[in-house]
């Protein structure tokens, strides 16, 4: 026998892998047997969302895998030349970020060096960390073709953005200027909209008078930053608001600024509701403001700098003090002038860093901006026609939604790390501004003139919104040809609006198509008691950690188990537990088949059922690869995936492994077996590749590389007639196995099922003998088929009746709780709709099972 006892997947995983690659199993050719059309539906393709590269897989990305993976390996086997691209992100901010952390643990920060000292540092980590994830890539099962690797700092990433940036640049699309952005004083550098978490905070609301400059009363504001009261450029009311209208043009003297009296203007955008209805206008530190300014040619005044302190535009007494300090002393001076009237806790919004949790400041600050009114119109138009399907199509909803509101974004990112923007500012008039790429060179000289280098680097969601089709080789590559627009884009729900709609926007300016048909948006996976995962919190998942115990096959199966799109949730031990048995089931079957096919393996392409149980387990087979194959089409893995470990588990292996353990086909056993390792590929690749490798029934022959089963028709009678001998058999074992019996008797006066296959039935059942008799007695088999009787003592009838009775009674108990809890309108109302759905589905089965009880009570009583 060539497989071993034990399948211990650390011993193949590794060779395995090998072998597709040194086999060039991923490399996208599609099956002999299929005609390719060019595009047309024969080519499938998956552009990798590339992981970070300054840091080790997540249990995230497994899922990512998993997913894909799985995909790309259906595809595959329905001969279609499939093409998955891996890739790599430099992942700018994200990466400059872990590796000051890096510098920091050693004593040193990004200060300690020049631009081009951190970016060489940066560069040789990331290096280092590209081959530590590109083998966990491999050790997760990725059937990508490694010959197209991209990195998002390739020559070809770059020379596109550069590309998109000057045909944007020619296009008006790109414009320099200041504007309010969001900065991290921490990080010394400016975000867009997207990247802002917001999280609610209790501070102050102050209560701040103005005097009139006429010196006919005050007017008062209410205001949770007091410290940018030092340099507002004017206070608004609506003019519509009957207290205040009468106050426009008027001039009021700033509290603890007198000397710089301002005007009260009137503006629609002032809410006559929000404290006061008078409010304070600071361009220079809010984005509506900033437009206020706009409208009304207002000074725009900045009051705080990159560092976070307060700058020389305000009274000496407050310069070089951060945020909170200058807020808490503007506020003692306040109350010791007599202009505040009254302080009162207050909860809103605030803005903050996603990777340090600094309070985000609004800053007017000169930036190149794109102008997305141009780009999202068509975007929008591809989304309401559904051009682009999305899983669930929520997400295509949530996505117009956002273009709808979105304003111009910010590309320009005050760090090292990343692509350098291509644009040169004449030294000697500012409002110059040339592209040139050679941004190597700090300055450059233009017709006597010299430019000097703009030292920010690309958002990192400019540069990788080419990627579906840079990857590709746009715009000559065949790859770009044949396999775009890309099949699927298969992402996490948290990058919808940074990543996903940028692809699309940026995707149809520059290539003119849609960068893939659809989109499948997985949840994430939480840590196991359902909180997000985090390092500070010590419940990080290790992918690694994970395969090492249990297998890469079982941690994929695992994570893919009962997941539904878009939906988070905890991993869950249990599941990957399960996937690992599954996998063992597997080998076993194989291990139990390969003894009793022998050398008769050759002859299963012409395989024959002959037996009941031949016909019935192809029913079941072709059943199986039916409902799979809709289920995969609809990115419904879960439930492909359920169907093959049900098919595999309780049909396969309950009944039909052991119904050949009374009368074998060893050449249909081995068509079997074949048609159920490529059912199961996709989800198990590694397992199944060994098991089909060592048996080596196909020489110099990969499985990775076989085609879908499509089993012949079934003779339905046949099959039935099988399935009654189950239900016989199963009756059977659930009654001697609540009784504690076994080989008992088995009567029978009509039943054809049980009378043409007692052989069978009496192996499966563990019966002593099967008996025709017109007058039985015994226990009457309800559900059965025919007339049949098991030989069942009364003494051990009548325990199980008292049993059964405690049974009724606690069940009873139990429906009328769960009926309770959802007739109570204030449950279904305020709990989670997770939880209405797990009571209703409880009390369906307790339903289920007092019908059960109850059945078994009317037939022990006739006995």
């Amino acid at each position: 026998m060539r497989l071993p006892k034990a399948y211990n997947p650390a011993e193949y995983e590794a060779d395995i892998y090998a072998l597709w690659e040194k086999k060039g199993a991923f490399v996208p050719k599609g099956h002999p047997s299929t005609k390719l059309r060019a595009g047309g539906d024969d080519y499938f393709s998956i552009v990798m969302p590339p992981p970070n590269a300054n840091a080790d897989l997540h249990i995230g990305f497994g899922l990512t895998i998993a997913i894909e993976d799985t995909l790309v390996r259906y595809h595959r086997m329905q001969g279609k030349a499939t093409l998955f691209v891996p890739g790599a992100d430099h992942a700018g901010f994200e990466t400059q970020v872990v590796f000051e952390k890096k510098l920091a643990e050693q004593g040193k920060s990004r200060f300690d060096f020049s631009r081009e000292e951190l970016y060489k540092q940066i560069w040789e980590f990331v290096e280092q960390n590209k081959h530590n994830f590109a083998s966990q890539i491999r050790a997760l099962g990725a059937s990508c073709d490694w010959t197209r690797f991209s990195y998002t700092l390739d020559d070809k990433v770059v020379a596109q953005s550069y590309k998109t940036f000057k045909q944007m640049w020619d296009g008006g699309l790109i414009y320099r200027g200041k504007r309010i952005v969001n900065y991290c004083t921490f990080h010394g550098t400016s975000f867009s909209d997207i990247e802002v978490v917001h999280e609610e905070e209790e501070t102050q609301l102050w209560r701040i008078a103005y005097p009139l400059a006429d010196g006919n009363g005050e007017v008062v504001i209410a205001t949770t930053r007091p410290e940018t009261k030092l340099g507002q450029s004017a206070l608004m009311v609506n003019p519509y608001d009957e207290r205040f209208k009468h106050l426009i043009g008027h001039e009021v003297l700033q509290p603890l600024v007198p000397n710089r009296p301002i005007k009260i203007i009137g503006d629609e955008h002032v809410d006559m509701e929000f404290g006061t209805g008078v409010v304070t206008v600071t361009p220079g530190h809010d984005p509506d403001d900033f437009e206020v300014a706009q409208r009304h040619n207002l000074p725009i005044i900045e009051l705080i700098t990159t560092e976070g302190k307060m700058s020389q535009n305000v009274p000496e007494q407050f310069r070089g003090l951060s945020v909170l300090e200058a807020r808490e002393k503007v506020a003692e001076e306040l109350a010791k002038r007599g202009f505040l009237r009254g302080v009162e806790s207050y909860t809103h919004s605030i803005g903050k860093c996603y990777k340090c949790g600094t309070v985000i400041e609004p800053l007017a600050l000169e930036q190149w901006f794109v102008n997305m009114e141009t780009l999202k119109k068509p975007a929008l138009e591809v989304l309401e026609k559904k051009e682009i399907r999305f899983y669930p199509d929520s997400k295509r909803r949530q996505l117009i939604r956002y273009l709808e509101g979105l304003k111009d974004w910010n590309i320009s990112r005050q760090i090292a790390w990343g692509i350098p923007i291509p644009a040169f500012q004449n030294a000697q008039d500012a409002s110059d501004w040339i592209f040139d790429t050679r941004v190597n060179q700090e300055t450059i000289e233009i017709d006597g003139k010299k430019y000097k280098r703009d030292p920010d680097v690309f958002d990192t969601w400019f540069s990788s919104s080419s990627w579906p089709y840079t990857t590709l080789n746009y715009p000559d590559g065949d790859e770009f040809k044949n396999f775009y627009p890309t099949s699927l884009m298969e992402t996490a729900g948290e990058i919808l609006h940074q990543w996903v709609a940028r692809m699309i926007m940026i995707g149809l300016y520059t290539t003119g198509k849609i960068p893939f048909k659809e989109v499948y948006i997985h949840g994430l996976v939480l840590a196991e008691g359902g909180a997000k995962m985090s390092k500070s919190l010590g419940n990080v998942i290790d992918a690694m950690e994970v395969i090492a115990e249990y297998g890469s096959d079982a941690l994929r199966m695992g994570l893919i188990a009962g997941r539904a799109p878009a939906v988070n949730r905890g991993y869950d031990r249990r599941r990957v537990g399960e996937a690992r048995n599954f996998a063992n089931k597997l080998w076993n079957i194989a291990r139990y088949a390969e003894n009793k096919i022998g050398d008769q393996h050759s002859l299963r392409a012409n395989a024959e059922p002959q037996s009941i149980a031949d016909h019935w387990i192809l029913n079941k087979l072709s059943i199986s690869a039916a409902e799979m194959s809709k289920y995969m089409e609809g990115y419904r893995l879960s439930e492909a995936y359920e169907t093959l470990y049900h098919f595999v588990w309780d049909e396969l292996a309950d009944w039909y492994v052991e119904a050949t353990k009374t009368d074998v086909n060893p050449v249909f056993l081995a068509y079997v077996l074949e048609s159920t390792l490529k059912l199961a590929h996709p989800f198990a690749p590694f397992v199944t590749e060994t098991i089909w490798q060592t048996l080596a029934w196909e020489s110099d022959n990969l499985l990775a590389t076989q085609l879908w089963p499509k089993p012949a028709a079934a003779d339905v009678a046949k099959a039935a007639q099988f399935e009654e001998v189950r239900i016989v058999v199963s009756e059977i074992r659930r009654i001697s196995s609540a009784l504690g019996l076994q080989k008992q008797k088995l009567f029978y006066r009509q039943a054809p099922a049980v009378a043409e296959n007692s052989k069978l039935v009496k192996q499966l059942a563990n019966l002593s003998e099967i008996v025709q008799n017109d007058s039985p007695v015994g226990l009457k088999l309800i559900g059965a088929a025919g007339e049949l009787w098991l030989d069942v003592d009364k003494e051990a009838a009548k325990a199980y009746l008292l049993k059964l009775e405690r049974e009724k009674m606690a069940r009873q108990k139990a429906v009328a709780a769960l009926e309770g809890r959802l007739a109570n309108k204030s449950y279904i109302d305020k709990a989670p709709k997770e939880l209405v759905e797990e009571t209703r589905s409880q009390l369906e089965t307790e339903k289920s099972q007092l019908a059960k009880i109850e059945e078994d009570l009317t037939a022990f009583k006739n006995i």
